[in-house]
């Protein structure tokens, strides 16, 4: 089972998230802030995929960037393809996270 980190400041957002990510047989960490996610990372537990809450570049659309942790490249925020606008459907969402691990 893969394990996926997700972070945003809504605890509301975090929690849908988490429920339709368990649905779809992910364990799911969540935090609310940057500082607490660096803390888990720097910890023994391994993610798969970090889901970021942030905005997508040259628009104010918030969406959903994903990360692969321990990549040896440098961070693209140019490609779109790591984004998830939202708001999204569990489908949506479910298919996004699948494809990423």
């Amino acid at each position: 089972m893969k394990t996926i980190m997700v972070v945003d400041d809504e605890i509301n957002v975090l929690e849908e998230v988490k429920a339709c990510l368990e649905e779809g047989d992910f364990k799911v960490v969540t935090v609310d802030n940057s500082r607490k996610a660096f803390e888990i990372m720097d910890e023994e537990e391994k993610f798969g995929l970090i889901l970021i809450d942030t905005v997508m570049p040259n628009s104010n659309k918030p969406a959903f960037f994903s990360m692969k942790p321990g990549s040896k490249k440098d961070i693209d925020t140019s490609n779109e393809d790591d984004f998830l606008q939202k708001p999204f459907t569990k489908e949506q969402l479910l298919d996004f996270v699948k494809r990423k691990i």
